[in-house]
């Protein structure tokens, strides 16, 4: 299951009953492969998004596709942001919020499939974590997320 270049973004898209099996399983080969270098700051959890520019609306978060990891070097971050949007195709990412770069964060989309440095405050907080948004099926399918790894760990 391999994506086309640009892609549809979902967003919010109701709220899950609970943890989906592909999100903590990137989650868990992420933090793992990371060495502790970056941090597990949750996935699940029903709860209006953290955006003061637009009137609140349900996060991403409820769903069961989003994960925020965080980091304590900056380089970590960058490199991390790096690897899920060289690897959004195969992983199903469909977004990636930088919370730490310039005065108010950016976002890469896959509906746009670049980054958009944000003028104003978008992402509504400022810290060193990225925000990582998985695509409906990449979300609920570890077999899937575990078959990424082996062919990324392959080539490494």
């Amino acid at each position: 299951m391999f994506f086309k270049k640009t892609r549809k973004y979902t967003g919010w898209n109701g709220d899950s009953k609970g943890k989906l099996a592909g999100t903590e399983k990137l989650k868990d080969w992420v933090v793992f492969l990371n060495g502790g270098k970056i941090k597990n700051l949750g996935t699940w959890g029903v709860r209006l998004a953290k955006n003061a520019t637009r009137a609140p609306a349900p996060s991403v978060h409820g769903t069961g596709r989003a994960w925020d990891a965080g980091y304590k070097n900056r380089e970590d971050g960058l490199s991390l942001a790096d690897f899920f949007v060289r690897n959004a195709e195969a992983l199903g990412v469909e977004a990636v919020h930088d919370y730490a770069y310039g005065e108010y964060g950016r976002g890469w989309h896959c509906d746009r499939s670049k980054w958009l440095v944000y003028d104003k405050p978008t992402l509504g907080g400022r810290g060193n974590w990225l925000h990582i948004e998985l695509s409906p099926d990449t979300a609920k399918d570890a077999a899937y997320i575990d078959s990424v790894f082996a062919i990324l760990l392959k080539k490494a």
